[in-house]
């Protein structure tokens, strides 16, 4: 192989790498700000079962 090829070649592998690593970032991230809104929804969940629960302690004292 020629230095002209291996350039080349060494250029668009490095491209590859970087794209790859673009998309699999923003996949994570993507995936991190769904989450977060999954653990909102919970917190608001879990809240309103503790609340029912202490109304109900309330009615057995």
């Amino acid at each position: 192989m020629d230095q002209y090829t291996k350039i080349m070649i060494t250029i668009i592998t490095v491209c590859i790498v970087v794209v790859t690593l673009i998309i699999v970032g923003s996949v994570i991230v993507h995936e991190h700000n769904q989450n977060e809104d999954n653990d909102y929804e919970y917190y608001e969940y879990m809240e309103h079962i503790i609340e029912t629960l202490e109304r109900i302690e309330d009615r057995l004292e």
